[in-house]
């Protein structure tokens, strides 16, 4: 496996237990007309762009608001939310730590906007480290498209099929593997029963991709 050159990695509910607050803030937009997420809702909506989801679930809850106010009203709720700290995912830090000491590029391919991914590397204190960043709002076609993927592999200057993508939904993972990158599905509790048939490996934490690390790019020094 050693002609991988670089780890492009998803960031809510991968890198970040974001899922989480991701639904309180539909749960708070959502307090005035009497309704909330229900498992099921949130498992079909995670890993796609805002301007999927929000019209589902405006047509759903037969919501009043045109989609871009749906939009920009819980983008600022989740912002605050966010503003308290966002957890980090198992083995985050130790994984990083690995890949700062062997001098892997890496990538963050993430459905949600830009200022998003950014605010989220400086609050893990990554965002010097991180080569590229390829966001839902910078592309046409969010996941499971390959485009994130296709543009964070052009923005490292490394090859999609050089990458090892690590996804913790269905159609992330779907979107890593069209681009013709190795996939890793990690799933957590609210992916846990996606459809990964079309990953090459499944884990069950960042843990294990650095217990792997030495499979994927070779022994280090």
């Amino acid at each position: 496996m050693s002609q991988l050159k670089a780890i492009v990695f998803d960031m809510d509910g991968l890198m970040v237990d974001s899922e989480p607050l991701s639904q309180q803030a539909w749960d708070e937009y959502l307090r005035p007309y009497g309704h909330k997420l229900t498992e099921e809702i949130v498992s079909s909506i995670i890993g796609l762009r805002g301007d999927v989801s929000t019209p589902y679930i405006k047509e759903l809850f037969n919501l009043p608001e045109p989609v871009p106010t749906i939009i920009s009203k819980r983008a600022a709720i989740y912002s605050q939310i966010r503003a308290n700290g966002v957890p980090t995912m198992p083995g985050l830090h130790e994984l990083q730590a690995e890949i700062n000491r062997r001098q892997i590029p890496w990538a963050v391919a993430t459905s949600s906007p830009r200022h998003h991914a950014e605010e989220i590397l400086q609050q893990l204190n990554l965002q010097d480290q991180c080569r590229a960043i390829a966001a839902g709002d910078e592309v046409t076609h969010g996941k499971p498209h390959p485009d994130i993927y296709l543009l964070a592999a052009e923005r490292l200057g490394i090859p999609p099929q050089n990458c090892l993508a690590l996804e913790d939904s269905g159609p992330g993972s779907q979107a890593a593997a069209a681009a013709g990158m190795t996939a890793v599905a990690i799933p957590n509790a609210q992916t846990n029963t996606a459809d990964f048939s079309h990953v090459h490996y499944r884990y069950s934490s960042l843990h294990d991709v650095l217990a792997n690390l030495d499979y994927f790019f070779g022994h280090s020094v």
